[in-house]
């Protein structure tokens, strides 16, 4: 019941706050009305200028432009464009300059004796080269040269220079500081969904959730990064991407790892419209990583490893040397490959695979009522055999003006139905051994391979399937009410519906049970199905007032709620006795071990904010926010949050001092922030105690309730304290631009799991321990070398670098130190040590003397420098980062009449890398599978050899050892675009308002100082894009 009195209570106050803002803007709306009154009664008798601002391409109005009369270096007065694009000001001076300026369009200045001032026609160019006058934080948008915070804006066209299809890789290529997370087992998946981090990791990782991902707004809505791995790029007008806390801090407990706000394009007034777009894609197989042995060097290799050597023993059943049987089976063998026998085993699960992609965009309207009519289908297949993943969706806007009121309502339905590959991971076909035939006389895949290995093209001829899907359905409204021209009231509401399924068949006859003999325990059919709900709403009101003397107070207050409510179940059956008898119905039972399983997960909070900016006649600038949260998922005595920024800022071209070289400047300014922001890093429910029932008890029938999560009121928000400094510089009519950035992020109580005590009935419970830190700077430097109307030549450059460190380790830590150290022989790759003073991401190898030349034995070093045959995982110290130390892009975009070239290359330093196709192909290879051609190098053959690795017949998997530690470079040729737009003229001839096509050639080169497989379980791939872009 305290609970929910708080909880009532936090509701009041919020709806109080929230009707004493909205009855108290009206008033001051009214004072603001009869000011205005008074001062356009003054000035009547002066020049009257009216008209109307359009696209000059589209001719279509221009809503919100400002139209300003300008003496000299002041402002005298000004007005913004109505929804039809007209104006109306009066000017007591007759002598002046008219100055039209619109977000994203060249400003236009008219001076007062060039032409009539009466029913004017002004047609404004776009400059899609300028930097934003606006930077969108998602509940509010702030002006661009009073902005004190970080943060990259990217347009849709830049997005789609990179990738037609790829919007998650877009963005981190185009944003300095944002990494995406290297999977290279994964490799080129289309089914699995990338991982986003900006500016380091600030959290460990938890049970498999995504920690240290941004938040992802859509149009004022959070999404997944699933979902935005979904959604279709040609809908995305910008995107904001927020770093610091003055740019993030009103997302207060969901701002610590960075913020990207998206906003879809809007609509337009005009007559019907039809856009469509279709992108190709053409994805190859990349083998190239792979250098496997071809069956005359396996065969050799299988002779040195000894595994032809009979070493003297005699088969029980004939009673003959067991050396005849080898000796005659590697003739054999010997025979085939003289005769030709060769598999290309790593050919047979890949594919050429071709993908396309269709979006179909309707709207219109007038000037009080506009439409929009979306459509998407496509269908995307990866490079191995039988995957796919296809996208459907389709969607309704309407935006509705009624004089200074605006409404908006969207309703889109997605759907999404996903098959992954039956050919298995990849990793099995590398192992295979090429002298063994694929299939045999019949066609069929061959099962007698040689030393007993399983064919994994046996497993795809089966009925076994991987499928799973999902269907959203998602309504938002938006409104906007200018109260006046200081006042603002605007507010977000969305209602989303989910339901997902996957469905998981083992067929019968899989090897998976090849050792079981009860027909009624083969074949295994797993079901899941989840369903969800969520709801979120804000109201913001805002009040701006502009100086004659170019100040500005802008201020801003709103709340948010956030519910969402989400239940997945999953059973398995087994007992299939014919592999096309996949219906669940079809089954004989369950397993004995096995039993229903579900999750519920429900989450709630609410929030109010408030932010203001206040800028001194365009020098000086200060910014404030603050926020509090509150959370259900926190115990009472921590369930609301409170999270802050301050931000300054210098604009330095405005100063008395640099009016002799002004002309040369756009923008020069310096800023800093300083704020604290928060997350929630882990599932529901951790603050309460939770139970689950099991049967095999002894008292109350055998049913009885144990605890599955011991509940810690005390939990707490994670919080990120983080500095932020940066300098703006575009220079010469923004032909030079350049940002810099340097911050410190300061996260401390880290969530991790505490060992508990055994009496609990649980093992471990999250608590706050840790503290991180990640210090980092950035840049992004572009320019054009020519510039004109019809030609531009133009480069750019990001680059950034970040370090880790722990500032603290609790207990629990150790623990996980512990217990990653006493699993590390079960793992190829290292497990992490974690230690205060070291990143994260550390790499901690045992250092190693090399081979010793006498024994063919590795020599190891213990800490304290002795030499040493033993080897001690204690002994691990640090190598270096296996994040790199130094990552950016450079890109390079020719222009000439409609003719484009975009290239794009990002290249990564420093990172330290364990080769873990040296430890398992190379030294540590098994022989009874194929291996990397550099297994027969530099080996120690016998005492006074000085070699790299040990014995071709050892074939023991070798320590974790600094010997296969490699400090990896790399540099790729990730886009490659040419296109053309076709000029008005000739789209006017054929009946079109614009027309586009291009190709985009996508990871074309990769280089790299280290050589190792990549894609171990998902090939990668590299192709070609190909688009149309069409508007009737």
């Amino acid at each position: 019941m305290d609970k929910v009195k708080q909880t009532t209570t936090f509701f009041g106050k919020m709806f109080s706050i929230l009707l004493l803002l909205m009855f108290a803007m009206p008033v001051l709306a009214l004072e603001s009305s009869v000011d205005t009154a008074m001062g356009d009664e003054i000035v009547k008798r002066g020049v009257t200028i009216y008209g109307v601002v359009i696209d000059k391409k589209t001719e279509e109005p221009l809503i919100g432009a400002s139209v300003a009369v300008w003496k000299g270096d002041k402002m005298v007065t000004g007005v913004s464009t109505d929804i039809e694009g007209a104006f109306r000001l009066v000017s007591e001076m007759e002598e002046f300059e008219l100055r039209i300026s619109y977000i994203g369009y060249k400003e236009l200045v008219i001076d007062s004796k060039s032409r009539k001032l009466e029913a004017m026609r002004i047609e404004l160019e776009e400059d899609s080269n300028t930097l934003s006058d606006v930077v969108i934080t998602g509940f509010v948008s702030k002006n661009k040269e009073t902005f004190t915070g970080s943060a990259t804006e990217i347009t849709g066209m830049e997005l789609r220079q990179v990738s037609g299809t790829n919007l998650i890789g877009a963005i981190s290529a185009l944003t300095p500081g944002m990494a995406m997370v290297q999977n290279t087992s994964q490799g080129s998946n289309p089914n699995h969904t990338p991982e986003l981090v900006l500016r380091g990791m600030s959290s460990f990782s938890n049970s498999g959730q995504q920690v240290n991902q941004p938040t992802i707004i859509l149009d004022g809505t959070e999404i997944s990064m699933q979902e935005l791995y979904d959604l279709d790029i040609n809908e995305v007008e910008k995107i904001t991407v927020l770093k610091d806390a003055s740019a993030t801090a009103l997302y207060g407990s969901k701002a610590a790892n960075g913020v990207i706000v998206i906003s879809r394009k809007p609509i337009l007034e005009s007559t019907v419209r039809v856009q469509y777009n279709f992108t190709g894609n053409l994805q190859f197989p990349m083998l190239s990583d792979y250098n496997v042995l071809t069956p005359a060097e396996k065969l050799e290799y299988e002779r040195l490893a000894g595994l032809y050597d009979g070493k003297g023993a005699i088969d029980a059943t004939t009673g003959l040397p067991v050396q005849y049987q080898l000796d005659e089976l590697y003739n054999t063998r010997y025979k085939q490959i003289r005769a030709g026998q060769y598999s290309d085993w790593l050919s047979q699960p890949a594919r050429t695979a071709f993908s396309h992609d269709h979006s179909l965009r309707v709207y219109g309207g007038a000037a009080n009522l506009r439409y929009e009519l979306t459509g998407r289908f496509g269908d995307t297949r990866g490079v191995m055999k039988g995957d796919y993943r296809k996208r459907y969706s389709v969607g309704f806007k309407l935006d509705y003006y009624i004089s200074t009121f605006t409404l908006s309502n969207r309703t889109t339905y997605q759907e999404l139905s996903v098959k992954d590959s039956p050919y298995g991971s990849f990793s099995q076909y590398v192992r295979m051994n090429p002298y063994d035939r694929m299939f045999d006389e019949n066609g069929k895949p061959n099962n007698n391979l040689a030393w007993d290995l399983d064919n994994p093209l046996y497993e795809a001829t089966l009925g076994s399937f991987s499928t799973s899907g999902e269907r959203v359905l998602s309504n938002s409204t938006d409104f906007r009410w200018d109260i006046s021209k200081m006042f603002l009231l605007t507010g977000h509401f969305n209602l989303s519906s989910d339901m997902g399924w996957n469905d998981n068949f083992i067929s019968p006859d899989s090897r998976t049970f090849k050792n079981v003999t009860e027909l009624s325990q083969k074949g295994s059919y797993t079901k899941g199905t989840s369903k969800g709900i969520s709801y979120n709403g804000n109201v913001v009101g805002t009040f701006n007032k502009f100086f004659k003397d170019e100040s500005l107070v802008s201020l801003s207050a709103g709340w948010e709620i956030n519910y969402s409510d989400s239940k997945s179940e999953s059973f398995q059956t087994i007992g299939y006795f014919n592999d096309d008898l996949s219906f669940i119905g079809n089954a004989v039972g369950y397993p004995a071990s096995g039993k229903p399983y579900g999750t519920i997960s429900e989450t709630a909070d609410v929030g109010f904010f408030a932010t203001g900016n206040f800028s001194w006649r365009n020098r000086y600038f200060v910014d404030a926010t603050w926020r509090t949260t509150g959370s259900s998922q926190f115990g009472e005595n921590n369930r609301y949050g409170h999270f802050w920024s301050a931000g300054l800022g210098w604009n330095i071209m405005n100063e008395g001092f640099m009016k002799r070289v002004k002309k040369n400047f756009d923008v020069f300014k310096v800023r800093g922030s300083a704020g604290y922001t928060g997350k929630v890093s882990f599932s529901p429910f951790q603050a309460i105690t939770m139970y689950q029932y099991l049967n095999d008890y002894e008292y109350k029938n055998g049913i009885g309730a144990v605890p599955m999560t011991i509940g810690n009121i005390d939990l707490t928000w994670e919080r990120t304290f983080t500095y932020n400094v940066g300098l703006d510089l575009s220079m010469f009519d923004r032909r030079l631009n350049f940002t810099l950035d340097a911050y410190i992020r300061k996260t401390t109580d880290l969530l991790l799991d505490k060992a508990m005590a055994p009496s609990t009935g649980v093992t471990t419970a999250k608590s706050n321990l840790g503290e991180m830190e990640n210090r980092g700077i950035e840049y992004q430097l572009d320019g054009y070398i020519f510039r004109t109307n019809d030609f531009y030549w133009r480069l750019s450059t990001t680059g950034y670098a970040n370090r880790n460190k722990i500032t603290k380790i609790d207990k629990a830590l150790e623990e996980i130190n512990k217990n990653n150290q006493d699993k590390a022989n079960q793992y190829v790759t290292p497990l992490p040590q974690y230690a205060e003073g070291e990143s994260v991401s550390a790499l901690k190898l045992v250092r190693s003397a090399g081979i010793d030349p006498a024994t063919g034995k590795e020599i190891y070093i213990k800490r304290n420098g002795e030499y040493t045959f033993k080897y001690d995982p204690a002994d691990k110290v640090l190598i270096g980062d296996t994040e790199p130390a130094f990552s950016g892009t450079a890109g390079t975009n020719l222009y000439w009449k409609g003719f484009s070239v975009y290239a794009l290359f990002s290249f990564r330093l420093g990172a330290w890398v364990y080769n873990t196709t040296r430890v398992t192909k190379v030294e540590g290879a098994n022989p009874e599978y194929n291996a990397d051609k550099r297994v027969f190098e530099d080996r120690w053959k016998q005492p006074g050899d000085h070699a790299i690795y040990k014995d071709i017949a050892d074939s023991s998997r070798p320590e974790q050892t600094d010997r296969f530690a490699e400090k990896e470079n790399t540099l790729s040729l990730g886009s490659l675009n040419i296109s053309y737009e076709f000029s008005d003229n000739i789209c006017k001839r054929i009946k079109l308002r614009n027309l586009r096509v291009g190709v985009n050639f996508t990871d074309i080169l990769r280089l790299s100082t280290v050589k190792i497989e990549r894609g171990t379980d998902y090939l990668y791939s590299q192709g070609c894009e190909f688009y149309l872009n069409v508007t009737l």
